[in-house]
């Protein structure tokens, strides 16, 4: 469970997951890109308490989420997904779910 909400989080600030089947961790689902680094931020997770804030902070904090967005035709081409974390991505859109789910919400708001 503490993989799953490092997962989400993560995509939340990157927009696309360690594990890029956010829903499906298991046979059927993608590996990690990061194996290791999903475990050490679940474990973190656990030892502060399930606290999503101190996640948040750990991950705002790294040297990834620093990361300049500066393009490098070298890297781009050993990595054009950026699969490797070389650059700061701007995050992707958000699936329509989403956004229709945010349009519902404002939607009532105006109504109530």
């Amino acid at each position: 469970m503490a993989r799953v909400l490092v997962n989400r989080i993560w995509q939340a600030h990157f927009g696309e997951g360690l594990v890029t089947t956010e829903n499906n961790f298991g046979v059927m689902g993608k590996r990690p890109s990061h194996p290791e680094l999903l475990d050490h931020l679940a474990a973190e997770v656990i030892c502060s308490g399930w606290s999503v804030k101190a996640l948040q902070r750990l991950i705002v904090n790294s040297v990834t989420c620093r990361r300049s967005s500066t393009w490098n035709a070298h890297a781009a081409k050993l990595d054009p997904d950026n699969t490797l974390l070389w650059r700061w991505s701007p995050r992707k859109r958000r699936p329509g779910k989403a956004c229709d789910r945010d349009h519902s919400w404002r939607a009532a708001a105006v109504v109530l």
